[in-house]
């Protein structure tokens, strides 16, 4: 399984303050940083050695470590849902992730 993009949003809507800017940008940051990558900070990010299983493992065990993540590092907000689209163009996955302010 490939993850080709991230698309994050709120539930339902959470206005267009700085504020949100900075936590879509900062949810953002922590799903397209796969952990280990992030030299000084290696527990950073999203554990990505899931994705070498089956597809339904994959997406359970990326799933999982996608809402830790953000829960860790981003403690503003919680992760509603995750979901994934096929992306025809590159063969690989779409993850579109909602969250939710605490």
């Amino acid at each position: 399984m490939t993850v080709t993009d991230y698309e994050v949003s709120f539930r339902h809507g959470d206005g267009d303050t700085p504020e949100t800017a900075e936590i879509l940008r900062n949810v953002r940051t922590i799903l397209r940083t796969p952990q280990g990558s992030c030299p000084l900070y290696r527990d950073f990010g999203v554990d990505m050695s899931g994705l070498d299983r089956p597809m339904d493992v994959a997406k359970n065990l990326l799933t999982v470590a996608i809402m830790e993540a953000v829960e860790k590092y981003e403690s503003r907000v919680k992760v509603s849902s995750v979901d994934f689209a096929a992306n025809p163009e590159s063969g690989g996955l779409t993850v579109k992730a909602v969250i939710r302010r605490e």
